[in-house]
């Protein structure tokens, strides 16, 4: 039946002639080939699924179910993973997946509705309506918050998406490598920061070269740099500049409850934790709001002077929580005082860790006292019933 579908198909449009049909006829066919694209798309998001469940995949010798997709349909591993993801979410919302297989959803709106309602199954039906109505961008944007509202705790949201965190890279069959991440909000809005910088620098050379190319060849380019010019005996600054939206009281008390905000505007919410840890070693605009007034709004610089991360860097080589020797990739914590509670700048209010020691200062309830030669790693049961709310 399906092979009598595409060779009619094909007929069809080898008798088109373009030049023959008129405008309103040609916007005529662009909505009908994009039902028969969303009708097509959905079928092969569920026979997706079944080659998965039958492992038919292993007898032509690919390592997963997502490289097998990503191979016969010419897409990427990460779109691979989320062609499988979505047809999982499926079984379970049946209102989506009739609207999917019927054409009323296109793949993104149908990964983008299933992946919320699969997190909130009471939100099925707004969501279908939502994608009715609304632009792919509003939608992803109310799909965000059933999503981060189905898991009220911020903490255990954030930590979630850490726990899940991955660069994936491979070759593809023209032997090129390709990337796929995924990260939390406030690391994927400093690493988009950073390329973003460099990229419109290299822009702006290009052009003056008489250079043409497209945005996403010269951000390609940005990583490349990026990678190339982080080598130990560099000094940096701070790592990007970082915008960050939160209420008052939020950032007061280090918890976004109810409907405070804090989120990074364009990428998501994230914890009132993070705001904290962010503003002590980046250029951050802080936007300090309560209900809809904006508040203030504070521009921190260069929060750690170039003659202290020298000390710094002397003075701690290594992570400072004891047996750790992680040398790469230290952050600068206010340890003693935090940041967001006016702690200083100076050597005896700092000192360096490394990315998961610092993530468990930050979120996990862990302390660090004593001083250079002395320093003590306070896990959260040595605390306990003497915790100040976490974030540094």
């Amino acid at each position: 039946m399906f092979d009598r579908v595409i060779a009619t198909l094909r007929e069809a449009l080898a008798g088109l002639e373009q030049s023959a049909v008129t405008g309103v006829e040609a916007a005529r066919l662009v909505e009908r080939f994009t039902e028969v694209e969303r009708i097509a798309a959905a079928g092969r998001t569920l026979a997706a699924r079944r080659v998965a469940e039958t492992k038919v995949w292993q007898k032509e010798g690919h390592r997963s179910a997502a490289q097998w997709v990503a191979a016969k349909t010419g897409t990427s591993l990460g779109q691979a993973i989320g062609v499988l993801d979505t047809a999982r979410q499926l079984e379970e919302l049946p209102a989506v997946r009739e609207a999917f297989c019927s054409g009323r959803l296109s793949e993104v709106q149908a990964r983008e509705v299933s992946g919320a309602a699969f997190a909130d199954p009471r939100a099925e039906r707004a969501l279908l309506q939502a994608a009715g109505s609304q632009t792919v961008g509003a939608l992803r944007e109310e799909c965000r918050r059933v999503r981060a509202a189905a898991v009220p705790d911020e903490l255990a949201r954030y930590e979630k998406i850490h726990r899940g965190r991955y660069l994936r890279h491979w070759s593809d069959v023209d032997g090129a490598v390709r990337l796929d991440a995924r990260l939390t909000p406030d690391a994927g809005a400093a690493v988009v920061a950073a390329v973003d910088a460099i990229r419109d620098r290299i822009f702006t050379q290009a052009r003056r070269a008489g250079r043409r190319e497209a945005s996403e060849a010269y951000a390609a380019d940005a990583i490349v740099e990026l990678a190339r010019d982080s080598g130990e005996g560099r000094s940096w600054g701070p790592r990007a500049m970082v915008h960050v939206l939160v209420d008052h009281e939020a950032l007061a008390s280090g918890r976004a409850q109810g409907d405070q905000r804090c989120e990074i505007p364009g990428v998501g919410r994230i914890p009132a934790a993070t705001a904290r840890a962010l503003a002590g070693d980046a250029i951050v605009k802080t936007i300090v709001t309560k209900g809809s007034d904006i508040h203030s709004v504070v521009h921190r610089g260069r929060t750690i002077p170039a003659h202290v991360r020298t000390a710094l860097e002397i003075r701690d080589p290594v992570c400072v929580v004891p047996d750790c020797d992680v040398r790469r990739g230290l952050a600068i914590d206010h340890y003693r005082i935090r940041y967001a509670d006016g702690g200083p700048a100076r050597l005896d209010n700092l000192a360096r860790l490394c990315g998961w020691h610092h993530h468990q200062k930050t979120y996990l309830g862990y302390r660090l006292t004593g001083g250079p030669g002395a320093w003590n790693w306070q896990t959260p049961s040595d605390l306990e019933g003497n915790r100040d709310p976490p974030g540094s």
